[in-house]
């Protein structure tokens, strides 16, 4: 079993480059050559990749277990739908003003709720998931309620309008890069290394002089302008908004995106994202199965690869360690 462990690191090491240049090749040969279906489902993952990208910021890289990022989207596809159809707002200026909506909320959201830790803010954060879709239910006069908003414009630059699909597609696709380069700027300045100790331990980071607070309220609010971004660019293409695309089983998903692509790596949400959302269409054939099989694939990729597809340095665990341990035997006076 360790031979078979050591040989199965061996060959992750050399599938991990390949896994993300097979993503990169995907990304850019099919707008080219696929098909309108495939350019729909990697435009999806687009979508998909940049809220979880976020989130390996505000968890990857800080340390903080949050499950707001639904609530940010909200703010970002409610924002533009409002702005557009009810002000009359170009839909640039409504991207952008949702942003900042979504950054000063979590701003306000963050400093009260990040001095929570470990469980008790995965708790905080996943109740604001759940009353962000009750609240969007209820304010039917500002959300439309359960019916929603239809009608959203479409995102143009010029005479090219991102409703077509294949323009959206390269939109998407480029604000996925800026995310990444965002991501990789900051992780290798002085604010990554911040936010490292932070993750690591709070109180030696306090006592080096990091200010703990800010940088991750910091964190949350970069994580919380890519997801109303998100939010934003989903509502723009498919032209209508309702609760039911920011339910806390959407905050879930996301979760699921970056652990199995690799929650402290930089490709790894982008990987995620791809694998949740393309990983159910490969067993559609087998319907009455596709679910069972796939949740075990993603089941078996968590056990046995706990920092992700991308994720080094997490030994590959031997049979023996999941079998159960004989309990001690107790003398028992006579």
């Amino acid at each position: 079993m360790r031979r078979l462990a050591t040989t199965a690191h061996a060959l992750l090491a050399l599938y991990r480059p390949l896994i993300v240049a097979a993503t990169i090749v995907a990304v850019v040969v099919i707008p080219i050559g696929g098909s309108r279906l495939w350019i729909y489902n990697m435009l999806n993952v687009a979508i998909f990749a940049l809220p979880v990208i976020g989130l390996a910021v505000i968890t990857g890289r800080a340390g903080q277990v949050s499950f707001a990022q639904t609530t940010f989207m909200a703010i970002g596809g409610y924002g533009i739908a409002i702005f557009t159809t009810r002000l009359g707002w170009n839909a640039w200026l409504g991207l952008f003003l949702s942003a900042l909506i979504a950054a000063a909320a979590a701003v306000v959201i963050g400093l009260p709720m990040l001095r929570l830790r470990g469980h008790y803010l995965a708790m905080g954060t996943f109740a604001l998931a759940l009353g962000t879709t009750s609240f969007a239910l209820a304010a039917t006069f500002l959300t439309g309620g359960s019916i929603g908003i239809s009608g959203v414009p479409a995102l143009e630059i010029g005479s090219v309008s991102f409703f077509d699909q294949r323009n959206a597609y390269f939109l998407c696709w480029a604000f996925v890069a800026l995310g990444l380069v965002v991501h990789a700027l900051l992780y290798r300045s002085y604010v990554g290394r911040a936010w490292r100790a932070v993750a690591l331990r709070e109180d030696v980071a306090a006592s080096l002089g990091v200010n703990n607070q800010w940088f991750k309220v910091l964190a949350f609010t970069i994580a919380a302008v890519m997801a109303s971004v998100a939010g934003s660019l989903y509502v723009s293409i498919t032209s209508y908004v309702s609760p039911d695309l920011y339910d806390a089983g959407v905050g879930v998903n996301l979760f699921v995106m970056l652990f199995i692509g690799g929650r402290a790596t930089l490709f790894g949400p982008v990987v995620g994202a791809a694998i949740v959302t393309l990983g159910p269409q490969v067993f559609s054939g087998i319907a009455e199965w596709q679910n069972i099989i796939f949740l075990t694939i993603l089941l078996v990729v968590i056990l046995f690869l706990p920092n992700g597809l991308l994720g080094g340095g997490a030994p590959v665990p031997r049979l023996r360690q999941w079998l159960p341990t004989a309990l001690p035997r107790k003398d028992v006076a006579a």
